[in-house]
């Protein structure tokens, strides 16, 4: 007995979103359209659908590492890559449906695809104990990505995702094709999906059970909630190169780009955090117009946005990108590469209902319901309010003859002044074989050693870097072996003899000291909320307290001897 043929083949689909009633063709890259001797059009009728299919093959006249190939073996010989393409679009009420075989996906034109169209139906239907495969972006100082697979099925435990601070951009995963034609009339059929921007599953070989299947995806995608266990994934997620919002969103970074924007924050590259490169005692600017150079000691948001305020607001953005931080240690050497200034700023805006965020150099659309878990995360985070005082953190007169508020380093040394208790450490680094270029345990350590943290929040800072600071501190203390000696070392050297830590010191208490605003969620942009929540998360796993301080503003005058007027 012949074997009955599935109903049904394994294939890739996208959903475009094609404006107004421009042809269907807008749905392809126009260098395909155009290019009538590789690629092939027709208008085709699925199940009475008006449809559009292109065929083609993309083809090079040899390999791109041909010449590598020649150059050691001495002889050339004939090859040439060829690839075939087929796309077959399908519209389907506001949408249209793009089936895909071979490399057919690269022909789409991407302005119109609906990003995560895959994913969320994954997330609606897949089983949460029968995912195989994650590929996970961590929304934080850190631009990781990570794809983790169990090629037999686990639970998310096993995949070990956080509701806060990951991204989630495929899934691959089980599913009942119960309702699709690949069913069949089974009661328990499943099969494999993949879902990312694409959904790759078995789709019907018929024209009017493939319209019904489409159907099928676009009422699930529509109408239904995700699976529970699942629904944080389509909270967030990073906006592909060629999204049709960047275009708009660019235009409004640009325009904000100006001394003063609430809007904007300085913010440390991922390749500052993921470098071993210590504390910079200044850093070399360059690129900011008319062949001027500074080397501030600290930088501040002023020397990449002031720059660019004689610019025409359209201009900003690409006047950024082109200016450069690099970092320097006390002898003026570097200890960083040159990176551009669009790596070193956060920005983001609420815009059509939407809140998006500008970090890393990537756009994000963050949606309403991660915002909501983070408030709730971070409003408790915060409530943990230490008891310990300080001093008001007062105002100074700077180069120029201004009066403005007084830098970290100074209020620091002024809280030991006033209250010898706490030993001011900041900028006094911890040399390890973990740390080789050094490292800061603290601001400032408290009188039942506390590592106090201290960082203005006046917006314009993004305070990811101090959270950062705060979880390697601890981390280092407790697994590394040396670090409590050096540690000692530079307790004893500052407090001039006064002050040691035992042998077997243990961070039992991180505090976070915020001045310039309350400390709320509102005060933290968006990144700093989900990296202060990760912060918090490892802390708790390290059985390390974590206390919020404020710090109250004055407008008295710090004095050189540290008096106040």
């Amino acid at each position: 007995m012949a074997r009955q043929q599935a109903p049904a083949k394994k294939a890739t689909v996208y959903r475009l979103s094609r404006p107004g009633n421009e042809p269907l063709e807008l749905c392809i890259q126009r260098k395909y359209v155009e290019n009538e001797d590789d690629f092939q059009m027709r208008d085709v009728s699925i199940g009475g659908t008006e449809s559009l299919l292109i065929t083609g093959k993309i083809s090079t006249d040899e390999p791109r590492w041909m010449p590598h190939l020649v150059s050691l073996v001495g002889h050339n010989p004939t090859l040439k890559n060829l690839t075939s393409a087929a796309a077959l679009i399908v519209p389907l009420q506001e949408y249209d449906y793009a089936l895909t075989w071979g490399f057919g996906h690269i022909l789409l034109n991407p302005l119109f695809l609906d990003n995560g169209f895959g994913l969320r139906f994954a997330i609606r239907k897949a089983s949460p104990d029968q995912v195989r495969s994650l590929t996970s972006h961590t929304m934080d100082t850190l631009a990781r990505t990570a794809r983790t697979s169990v090629p037999s099925g686990a639970s998310l435990d096993a995949f070990g995702v956080e509701e806060i601070g990951e991204v989630i951009s495929r899934l691959v995963g089980r599913i009942s094709v119960s309702g699709l034609t690949a069913a069949a009339g089974k009661a328990d059929s499943y099969a494999t999906v993949r879902g990312a921007d694409g959904l790759s599953l078995p789709l019907a070989k018929s024209p009017q059970n493939l319209l019904a299947d489409l159907r099928y995806l676009h009422d699930t995608v529509e109408n239904e909630p995700p699976a529970k266990g699942l629904e944080h994934f389509e909270h967030t997620r990073p906006l592909r190169p060629g999204a049709p919002e960047i275009d708009q969103l660019q235009r409004l970074l640009s325009q904000a780009l100006e001394p003063g924007s609430p809007l904007i924050a300085l913010t440390w590259p991922a390749e500052w955090q993921e470098g071993d490169h210590g504390e910079a005692d200044s850093y070399k600017i360059r690129g900011a117009g008319a062949g001027r150079e500074e080397q501030p000691d600290e930088l501040e948001l002023h020397h990449l946005l002031q720059p660019l305020s004689h610019r025409e607001a359209s201009t900003r953005f690409d006047a950024l990108k082109r200016i450069t931080v690099q970092g320097l240690n006390s002898d003026g050497f570097s200890i960083s590469r040159a990176i551009h200034g669009d790596k070193w700023i956060t920005f983001q805006i609420d815009n059509e209902g939407k809140r998006y965020v500008f970090h890393q150099g990537r756009w994000f659309d963050i949606g309403g319901a991660y915002l909501d878990l983070l408030r709730q995360k971070v409003e408790k985070i915060m409530a943990k309010r230490s008891n310990l005082l300080v001093s008001d953190w007062p105002q100074e007169v700077k180069p120029k003859g201004n009066i403005g508020v007084a830098v970290e380093g100074r209020y620091n040394l002024l809280v030991q002044h006033d209250d010898p208790r706490f030993l001011r450490l900041d900028t006094k680094l911890l040399y390890t074989m973990q740390h080789t270029k050094g490292f800061e345990v603290c601001d400032l350590l408290g009188p039942d050693d506390e590592l106090i943290h201290v960082k203005r929040m006046d917006g314009s800072v993004s305070a990811s870097h101090l959270f950062n600071q705060a979880l390697v501190a601890v981390e280092a203390l407790r697994r590394q072996p040396d670090t409590v000696s050096k540690m000692q070392e530079v307790v004893r050297r500052e407090s001039e003899g006064k002050r040691d830590i035992p042998d077997d010191f243990q961070p039992t208490k991180v505090v976070l000291a915020f001045g310039g605003r309350p400390a709320t969620p509102e005060a933290l942009f968006t990144f700093s909320q989900v990296t202060l929540a990760r912060c918090a998360q490892r802390l708790a796993e390290l059985e390390v307290e974590l206390e919020i301080l404020e710090i109250k503003d004055t407008p008295k005058i710090l004095k050189e001897d540290l008096s106040l007027e």
